[in-house]
């Protein structure tokens, strides 16, 4: 059998891939992240396929679109279609430990509101509430009127060395320790609830960004003009249509100082992996299970949009030389295909019927040649209840269909703020009718659920993926 690399999964919440130094943010400090980056494999095109938490954590265990593991809203929402994710079906956990692996599971899980990780194939797992002590006078709160409020930012008067995040790290390291003494290869999972709002962090990032220092995001300001009225809904049901970048600028500063609260617990992490004399036998994964509007077009939170600042992800990994191959990675990857990833590395036999495609070989350096060219989410429904949308991108353009309101189409080469809408422009009508092809044909890849007839028929004939990558022309 060929050597079988140990596999860290460092997973944070919410966070925006624009937050770190190494995908262009020049104010937030993350040292750590971007050695990992320098030293290990950037994916430029990480997508998460859904923008809500259990959704796409279920993704990640199981390698499938959340239309077929099944879990489509948060498991703590009423009514949820279920539980959380369905033990029966294959997940990279129970395939590794089935092939010898170790497993240990610490922090924030939320796949499933019954179930544990040990009842998905981990060994251990051992968690820390989310607790912060807000500074009075440092708050910095969301008023939705008779008294009822939420807080969105505040430094933390807890010790940093006494917050979750250094609790959790330091749970990670000791398994980690006792793990590195056993023969057989481990898989740990470190799961932070960071930087998820409210954003507290505690002191010296607490006071690390000054909020005059921070700019506003290039699309902070839209009018939401020719865009579907969810969009405006949002901004209003949040009570945020009055609130300038001088409020906003405050809860981004606590945000990044979160973000480099964690840079500085992956450090951690990766010292104790120098340390232990293990770097060249592991593994080290970066990521999260989607991201944040924080401020672009005004909004908070993820979900009833499909803009980049939601699906779009930081991945990152650093390994030894056989298997991570220093690089900034340009094709699409999707977090769902970190599942048949770790089953590859495993040595294991990843299943049939998986969406997710294996990233090992681009992390080789590999050429994939018939790697798709597009990226295809979806969203369910979160804070209104169900809701079905979809979205396809491609390098240029975006299109994103909701049956309940009007289409989207943006070009990111020229409007990569995703503020002009051209689903309405008939100088884009071909490239419309060509991405709502792609869309119809990655729902048949995927078996997803627009196979009534009369949908159909509103719809170009499908593209599939394989076809697109091969012969589109204007989108690509």
């Amino acid at each position: 059998m060929e050597r079988r690399p140990n596999i860290v999964l460092f997973m944070t919440d919410q966070l925006r891939r624009d937050a770190l130094g190494c995908y262009g943010n020049p104010i937030c400090e993350t040292p750590h992240l971007d050695g990992i980056a320098e030293r290990g494999v950037r994916f430029d095109n990480a997508f998460t396929v859904s923008p809500v938490c259990s959704p796409a954590r279920a993704s990640i265990m199981t390698g499938l679109y959340p239309h077929n593991h099944g879990v489509m809203l948060n498991t703590h929402i009423a009514p949820a279609w279920s539980p959380g994710l369905s033990p029966d079906l294959p997940t990279f956990s129970k395939i590794l430990a089935d092939a010898g692996y170790a497993l240990d599971y610490v922090g924030k899980w939320h796949v499933h509101a019954d179930l544990g990780p040990r009842d998905f194939g981990f060994d251990r797992h051992e968690e820390c509430p989310r607790r912060h002590r807000p500074v009075p006078g440092t708050e910095s709160f969301i008023d939705f009127g008779n008294g009822r409020r939420q807080l969105a930012a505040a430094v933390d008067g807890t010790e940093a060395d006494a917050t979750p995040p250094a609790v959790l790290t330091r749970a990670a390291i000791r398994l980690m320790r006792e793990r590195a003494r056993e023969p057989r290869p481990f898989f740990l999972r470190i799961d932070l609830l960071e930087p998820h709002f409210a954003c507290v962090p505690p002191e010296p990032y607490g006071s690390m960004y000054a909020a005059e220092d921070v700019p506003p995001w290039p699309n902070f300001h839209d009018d939401f003009a020719g865009k579907p009225a969810g969009h405006l809904r949002k901004l209003r049901e949040w009570r945020l249509q009055g609130r300038g970048w001088d409020w906003w600028s405050r809860v981004v500063a606590a945000y990044y100082g979160d973000v480099s609260h964690i840079d500085h617990r992956v450090g951690e992490m990766l010292a104790a992996i120098d340390e232990l004399g293990i770097a060249d036998d592991t593994v080290f994964v970066f990521c999260t299970d989607h991201g944040d509007a924080l401020g672009s077009h005004g909004h908070f939170e993820k979900a009833g949009t499909m803009y980049d600042e939601i699906f779009r992800v930081p991945l990152l990994v650093r390994g030894p030389p056989d298997l991570v191959e220093p690089a900034c990675v340009g094709e699409f990857a999707r977090s769902m295909e970190l599942m048949p990833t770790f089953v590859e590395w495993a040595g294991a036999a990843v299943p049939d019927g998986l969406d997710g495609r294996s990233l090992a070989p681009l992390a080789r350096g590999e050429r994939v040649e018939d790697w798709p060219d597009a990226v295809y989410c979806e969203h369910h429904g979160e804070v209104w209840g169900y809701q079905s949308q979809r979205m396809v991108r491609t390098r240029r353009w975006k299109y994103a269909y909701d049956p309940h309101s009007i289409d989207e189409l943006y070009d990111l080469d020229a409007d990569p703020g995703e503020l002009v809408n051209r689903a309405g422009d008939p100088a884009c009508r071909e490239v419309l009718r060509e991405m709502q092809a792609r869309l119809l044909g990655w729902n048949d890849a995927t078996g997803d659920i627009f196979q009534w007839r009369w949908v159909r028929w509103n719809l170009p004939e499908p593209l599939s993926p394989e076809v697109a990558a091969r012969e589109a022309t204007l989108t690509g």
